[in-house]
């Protein structure tokens, strides 16, 4: 090996050796019920009635029932991608109910009002959120908190 070929070697490993402290800030922290919940707490809303469900639902190997300011929220951990796609696509509002609600067709044709609670749900890596209450604005802030976490 020549000089030159030395020389590169070198300037590749100082800045390999420089660039170490900077890697675990880079590295994203694995996602954790624990995380999920500290993230809502340092938010400002608080979590009451945190609770393990046993045995999970929805085909999850994990699953924790909590109330955030009033709001049922259920995290679910799964194992499997296919598990958690098929479930997540469950929690979204099909097109037709959607713009039948946001019309109000169903009232403008004499029908009772909608009683279903507002459902929002998300998910993030192998974790998914769902989050029903009334003040949708709040669940929208419990999803981004979960986005952000």
């Amino acid at each position: 090996m020549n000089a030159s070929g030395i020389k590169k070697v070198v300037i590749v490993a100082v800045i390999l050796l420089a660039f170490l402290p900077v890697l675990p800030m880079i590295i994203p922290k694995p996602m954790t019920f624990d995380r999920i919940t500290t993230a809502i707490r340092d938010a400002g809303l608080p979590i009451e009635g945190y609770t393990e469900v046993l045995p999970p639902q929805l085909e999850s190997i994990a699953h924790v029932g909590l109330y955030v300011a009033g709001v049922r929220v259920d995290i679910y951990q799964y194992d499997d991608a296919g598990k958690i796609a098929r479930h997540f696509e469950y929690q979204k509002q099909d097109p037709g109910t959607a713009i039948v609600e946001m019309w109000g067709l169903a009232q403008s044709l004499g029908a009772a009002p909608s009683r279903n609670l507002p459902t929002l749900a998300a998910r993030r890596g192998k974790f998914m959120i769902v989050a029903t209450g009334e003040d949708k604005a709040l669940l929208q802030h419990i999803i981004n908190i979960f986005k952000a976490a």
